[in-house]
């Protein structure tokens, strides 16, 4: 098929279980794993309790789970309700990459639609598999298809769009969608859903409309598939095409070689995160806590705290706008915010999003303290950062982090992982379910349908014994 779209669709219809490596294959269970983690985490937020509250008043046939609630709804609605837990911690996986222009994407959001749909499909554990990776590599490409000249967020949107041209692939693979039928849902997602960068703009409070970038715009890709598998028809050069999203969107700033070369497999340079906070700030937060713990300083001895990070690190969270955040969707990528409760909490986790945090008179004395600037030589180093801390007594330390924990190239090992899990998990689960939903996901390739995980989600064993 000549369409980019078409290209799309042939390429996930044509990617099957055994074309992919062993380690893919595990790197694909290492990320469910990760996922449903950050999925757990994020399911008591506002943001997740006001969604599910809403679940009813949306209707729909019940095909799908919600993941810890158990209710069971349309498998869009349950996209939409999942993803938005996903995405709320911000602890979900990256793609970053830092050239021609640094920027990135968190592609483990393409898991829940398809979860959703594998779901409603009764799709085995391979078929989830393969639709997955297909999203993760379509999802590497585009992004990088996107950084011609400057990024796409440069030119006032935000690369969470890309629901729109790529889930209607994974989730039209699942509901068993030909080629053709495929590239219509993509004409029609794609001409339908922008995402204004305003939801992502530095010198913007952020709101709970952050973590539904990408579950909103799959929402609608889904019942995109749906009419497209029923012969509802969409513009085909929807990409390419006149006033389409390269000329329209992009200014014609878009690498048509590095959207379609699927040679290899990107899912292995995704990164997992530590800490729930923008990529770009786990270099210099490293640092920070490194320098605290190894050399015992107390918040009451710092004197000054310098921070060096990338250009674009600085631009995304050093805005004057950011330094005071009132919202945890505004905190976590706040690095005044969140090098203060390094140096007084000495950690940065989910704990460290209150609402007293914010206001703690301790939290915005050292928070006044710090100095955020940009080194260009970290430009070509997406997540790396810098730390001086000066004392009273007039010590200084310094720290560079070229590598976080959890970058491709300082990989998190598969205990850590499962420890990362465990985390986010305890307070939701006895630890027999914990470890059973962590085999279930290591035998994935092995499920003969989808449900048997979500069944395993489907209401906490904690929570269930609070309501007994």
């Amino acid at each position: 098929m000549s369409t980019i779209g078409g290209k799309f669709a042939e390429y996930g219809l044509g990617l099957t279980f055994q074309d992919l490596p062993a380690e893919v294959i595990k790197q694909a269970k290492r990320l469910v794993l990760d996922t449903i983690g950050c999925a757990i985490g994020g399911y008591t937020s506002d943001a997740s309790r006001i969604l599910i509250s809403a679940i009813p008043d949306l209707g729909g046939t019940a095909e799908s789970t919600i993941i810890g609630s158990g209710i069971k709804t349309s498998c869009a609605n349950a996209a939409l309700a999942n993803g938005v837990m996903v995405r709320f911690l911000d602890l979900n996986d990256g793609y970053i990459i830092a050239k021609p222009v640094l920027t990135g994407t968190h592609p483990s959001e393409i898991i829940p639609p398809i979860f959703a749909v594998g779901e409603r499909q009764r799709s085995s554990g391979k078929q989830v598999i393969e639709a997955m990776v297909a999203g993760y590599e379509l999802s590497a490409r585009f992004n990088d298809a996107c950084t011609v000249n400057k990024s796409i967020e440069h030119k006032g949107w935000n690369i969470d769009l890309r629901a729109g041209f790529i889930v209607p692939v994974v989730v039209g693979k699942l509901l068993g969608l030909n080629a053709e039928e495929i590239e219509n849902a993509i004409g029609i997602a794609g001409s339908l859903n922008m995402v204004l960068g305003i939801l992502d703009a530095p010198k913007e409070e952020y709101t709970m409309s952050k973590n539904l970038r990408f579950p909103f715009t799959a929402y609608d890709a889904i019942i995109a598939s749906i009419l497209a598998q029923k012969g509802f028809t969409g513009p085909k050069k929807v990409i390419e095409g006149q006033r389409g999203f390269v000329e329209s969107v992009m200014g014609g700033d878009f690498d048509f070689k590095k959207c379609t070369d699927f040679n290899g497999f990107r899912i292995m340079q995704t990164s997992f995160k530590s800490f729930p906070s923008d990529g770009t700030t786990h270099g210099h937060l490293t640092a920070t806590l490194q320098l605290v713990k190894e050399n015992d300083i107390k918040p009451e001895d710092v004197a000054q705290v310098r921070i060096f990070a990338s250009s674009r690190d600085v631009e995304h969270t050093g805005q004057p706008e950011k330094r005071y955040p009132h919202n945890k969707e505004t905190a976590d990528h706040s690095s005044y915010y969140l090098t203060a409760v390094a140096i007084s909490d000495r950690e940065v986790s989910s704990r460290q999003y209150t609402s007293a945090k914010y206001d703690d008179p301790r939290i915005r004395e050292l928070n006044d303290k710090v100095i955020f600037e940009a080194d260009p030589s970290l430009d070509n180093l997406p997540t790396a950062g810098i730390s001086e801390i000066t004392t009273k007594q007039g010590k200084t330390y310094k720290k560079r982090v070229d590598y976080p924990r959890g970058e491709p190239r300082n990989p998190m090992t598969d205990k850590e992982l499962e420890d990362k899990f465990r985390s986010l998990a305890t307070d939701f689960m006895m630890d027999t379910q914990i470890s059973d939903v962590i085999n279930t996901i290591d035998q994935l390739d092995t499920l003969t349908d989808i449900s048997i995980l979500m069944e395993k989600l489907s209401l906490f064993s904690l929570l269930e014994a609070r309501l007994i």
